[in-house]
């Protein structure tokens, strides 16, 4: 968020002192950041995903409603990898946040802000909270100035819109079917990089391309001017497009060479620490693919503990906090 736009957000009437805005479906005004109330700045923030996104003040006391800065530095402080930690083990899917702080007339002010969710809706999976201010299995969404579970229109209309997105993508892929004719239509595996051509053989994708298509694993597609592509190569042998192969054992990393890759010096038996912590990863074949017995875990999944930033003692403490110590003998 730039300055400007936070600065009208704030903004106040000069001639009562108070600020312009009021909470609304998209905004929620808080005095200070504290610890001990994540859970209800995380069910604020996934009643927001839920809805069309939404901002947290901080910095704004209440009655009357006034633009006086924070009173303490615990947002200033804040470990993102906390409040992510929690967020996550709350609610799923991972709810995407941006927390920035401002400096106006000498005063702090932050703010916590998410975008409408791209795959709602967003449900509480764990209780939390000093006083359970989050339950296991509800749902919350945005009001006007309220967050509270959501009610029946409201998640008719997430399912709904749900329902028309796939409808809309089928449309789409059945059109082009048309246009292009089934017999020439072949399906790509995004996690392998292949295509299947019906008669035996393969159509492979370099690899780095294949690295870069969670833009479309998302379902967010860059039209834009000087936006980045994604090119498909190859030559062109016998009639066949030829690339370099993909496959498990060589493009998707084991637990050893995981732990290795994130500069992690523990055993993999501590991984069942990280699994707990973040159950995700074997929920979403994005992260995680299995052949016979062995377990391999893709790029996403690298790139999502490396955002992490996990150290072996945070790992270890994980493995404390689900009680996995005691089924190793530790």
């Amino acid at each position: 968020m730039t300055e400007q736009k936070f600065l009208e957000l704030i903004a106040t009437d000069e001639s009562t002192k108070r600020l312009k805005h009021r909470e609304n479906s998209q905004l929620e005004f808080k005095a200070n950041f504290n610890k001990a109330d994540f859970a209800l700045y995380a069910k604020t923030l996934a009643a927001f995903s839920n809805n069309q996104g939404g901002i947290i003040v901080f910095g704004v006391k209440d009655k009357p409603r006034e633009a006086i800065g924070m009173t303490n530095n615990n947002l200033e402080n804040l470990d993102n990898k906390d409040f992510s930690n929690f967020l996550n083990e709350s609610f799923a899917p991972e709810i995407i946040f941006n927390i920035q702080t401002f400096n106006v007339d000498n005063k702090t002010f932050g703010i916590i802000e998410v975008k409408e969710g791209l795959n709602k809706p967003f449900i509480c999976i764990k209780n939390n909270g000093k006083k359970q201010e989050i339950l296991e299995g509800e749902i919350y969404y945005r009001y006007s100035g309220r967050s509270e579970k959501i009610k029946y229109p409201e998640l008719r209309n997430i399912l709904d819109k749900n329902l028309e997105i796939e409808r809309q993508k089928w449309m789409e892929h059945i059109e082009n079917i048309a246009k292009i004719g089934p017999k020439n239509v072949k399906m790509l595996d995004l996690l392998r990089g292949e295509i299947d051509s019906g008669n035996g053989k393969k159509i492979v994708i370099d690899k780095k391309l294949l690295e870069n298509l969670n833009l479309v694993v998302e379902g967010k597609f860059v039209e834009k001017e000087g936006a980045p592509a994604l090119k498909l190569i190859g030559t062109i042998e016998n009639g066949e497009i030829m690339a370099p192969n993909l496959n498990l054992e060589k493009d998707f990393y084991t637990t050893k060479e995981l732990l290795e890759r994130l500069g992690l010096n523990i055993t993999h038996h501590y991984f069942r620490g990280i699994l707990a912590e973040y159950p995700i990863i074997q929920q979403d074949v994005k992260y995680f693919q299995q052949k016979k017995n062995q377990k391999y875990y893709s790029k996403f999944c690298f790139d999502f503990l490396n955002q992490k930033k996990l150290s072996d003692d945070d790992i270890k403490e994980l493995c404390k906090k689900h009680n996995i110590w005691k089924k190793n003998g530790k």
